[in-house]
């Protein structure tokens, strides 16, 4: 057994909400059991036993959690065609150094929202056998989708109830974690619609049913307002992205605040992951200030419409969840600490960030929030 003695300039503690000079933090393999000062670590342990580790001039903040990746992707605008060009072994493998990118960059605990299942298996096992130094992680495998749905390259297709009950089992079987539907179109799958619901209320609803017998949590990419709403209704743990997509006069994608559907939402006990920092690095050179197309603008006026939406679900009382949808396109799997900043510049309180983190541990570990305790400290920042 590994005891280490960690002695950082200060440790952040909540509450106060603060950081909180002249602390320890004890660690026996990859669990804290102890934060307090050295007397009193003293007083309740084998002090002798933990080997020291000097932090000197760093702060320690606790592990973060991202509720929305995708480990096979690359991060690049040709995502969709790098994945459709490697074969399952070099996926895998893409996925172990995206989780460990993950957690260098100080994320202990992630929910993957779209895997093969092959990969999928391969990841479970690796997190089982502790081969490699993972962050704790949730695995959807293959999202459900409608045939020739968003990311149905994934072998996740299915259409009717009896199809989605068999889906739900055969991926509880495989090792998922979790369960993740595509409620809607995506952008990233050519041919699916983002404006309008895939599954009718009967199949949203048989999605949950089957996946909560089972113990899973379940995830809803939800695009348009009816996908959202069905979805709410269906009683999903999480909903994701939230962008009321409608199509306007140059057939582009708008985001259109729907008061009633938010309202749903908040009825549900919903979480919503909205991903404001997903493709953010896109729109760097137009964010800048220099000459822009028509079509960046209209980008820009969405971002801050985003933000707007966001803000509006926050005071509603709907927990906002951190997720970055790392892994698509200008997406990198290293800055979880973007979204936790675009959420404080969206309304949060610096402090209600970190709270948006505790409620994804809740989400994300399905009735069994002890493991957030028990994870590995993951961030040190200077």
């Amino acid at each position: 057994m590994t005891r280490w003695m960690l002695r950082p300039d200060s440790v952040f503690l909540d509450p106060p909400g603060e950081l909180v000079k002249g602390l320890v933090v004890l660690v026996e393999d990859r669990g804290i059991v102890f934060v307090g000062s050295e007397a009193e670590a003293r007083a309740a342990h084998r002090f002798e036993e933990f080997a020291p580790l000097p932090l000197a001039g760093l702060r320690l903040f606790p592990g973060l959690l991202n509720t929305h990746v995708h480990l096979s992707f690359d991060g690049t605008t040709e995502a969709r065609a790098v994945w459709l060009a490697e074969p399952p072994g070099t996926r895998v493998i893409r996925a172990v150094v995206n989780a460990q990118t993950l957690l260098k960059s100080g994320v202990t605990i992630a929910r993957d929202c779209g895997l093969d299942a092959p990969v999928m298996t391969a990841l479970g096992g690796a997190l089982a056998d502790g081969l490699v130094a993972l962050p704790n992680l949730l695995l959807c495998g293959p999202p459900l989708t409608q045939t020739g749905g968003h990311l149905h390259f994934m072998g996740g297709e299915v259409d009717g109830a009896d199809a989605i009950r068999r889906a739900v089992r055969g991926l509880h079987k495989q090792g998922a974690t979790s369960i993740k539907t595509m409620a809607t179109g995506g952008q990233m799958t050519p041919g699916t619609k983002p404006e309008f619901p895939a599954f009718t209320q009967e199949e949203f609803d048989t999605m949950v049913q089957c996946a909560h017998e089972l113990g899973l949590p379940t995830v809803s990419h939800c695009l348009s307002a009816e996908g959202t709403r069905r979805s709410a209704r269906a009683g999903f743990d999480s909903i994701e992205h939230c962008a009321f997509f409608e199509r306007e006069a140059h057939g582009w994608l708008e985001r259109v605040w729907r008061q009633d559907v938010a309202e749903a939402v908040r009825a549900s006990g919903a979480a919503v992951m909205m991903g404001l920092s997903a493709n953010h690095h896109g729109l760097d050179a137009a964010r800048g200030g220099g000459e822009t197309s028509a079509r960046e603008r209209f980008l820009l006026a969405q971002e801050r419409r985003m933000m707007s939406i966001f803000r509006d679900m926050a005071e509603l009382g709907v927990p906002m969840i951190v997720g970055t949808d790392a892994g698509v396109a200008n997406t990198p799997f290293d800055e979880t600490w973007l979204e936790l900043a675009l959420m404080v510049k969206a309304g949060l309180s610096p402090l209600a960030a970190p709270e948006a983190l505790r409620d994804v541990a809740f989400v994300m570990v399905a009735g069994r929030p002890a493991v957030v305790g028990g994870v590995l400290v993951g961030g040190l920042a200077a």
